[in-house]
């Protein structure tokens, strides 16, 4: 058997809530779960950032430096919120190529679930291609895989056995408003 790929992609709000969904489930099967974040740092006390205490059977690596953003600063909403992006462009690939090591490293481990947190979004940022990240998923063996970001490219669609778009229709961004502990982070 071969580990199955799912895909949460589109720019609405939820690819990482599902992924968290589906590895929730596994950790209380008693599963082992590995989950790397290409983008999301430690340092920011993320909820999901806490599974692994809960959790022997639970791996993270919080291995990115931020959103990239090809402005220094960009505004949220509208309404004067900032995020800021203090990594240079070449921090932000050196920590994608990183993240995509440690995966590697991890599948050797044959983990029943790998989550690639916000690894489609590395294409559109140029930090990792498309290539790169197929040949990753082919050597999953019989550990299942989860992909979440934007833009997931044509042919990771097609060799996914499972693709969701989340589609925003409205976002309280959209207002000024931030995101809240417990519903966004």
């Amino acid at each position: 058997m071969t580990g199955l790929i799912y895909v949460f992609t589109g720019e609405g709000k939820g690819k990482t809530s599902a992924a968290l969904g589906v590895a929730t489930r596994a950790l209380l099967l008693e599963k082992k779960v590995v989950w790397v974040a290409f983008y999301k740092q430690e340092s920011w006390g993320i909820a999901e950032a806490k599974l692994k205490e809960r959790f022997a059977n639970m791996e993270m690596v919080m291995g990115g430096r931020g959103f990239f953003m090809d402005e220094r600063v960009k505004s949220v909403g509208g309404k004067g919120h900032v995020v800021l992006d203090t990594a240079m462009a070449e921090e932000h690939k050196q920590a994608a190529q990183t993240c995509l090591r440690v995966a590697e490293e991890k599948l050797l481990s044959k983990p029943f679930l790998l989550v690639l947190d916000e690894i489609l979004n590395t294409v559109g940022d140029k930090l990792l291609t498309e290539q790169e990240i197929i040949e990753l998923v082919a050597k999953r063996g019989n550990t299942n895989v989860i992909m979440t970001g934007r833009g997931a490219a044509q042919k990771i669609i097609e060799m996914a056995d499972l693709v969701t778009e989340c589609k925003k229709i409205k976002h309280p961004y959209d207002e000024g408003k931030l995101a809240v502990a417990g519903l966004d982070y």
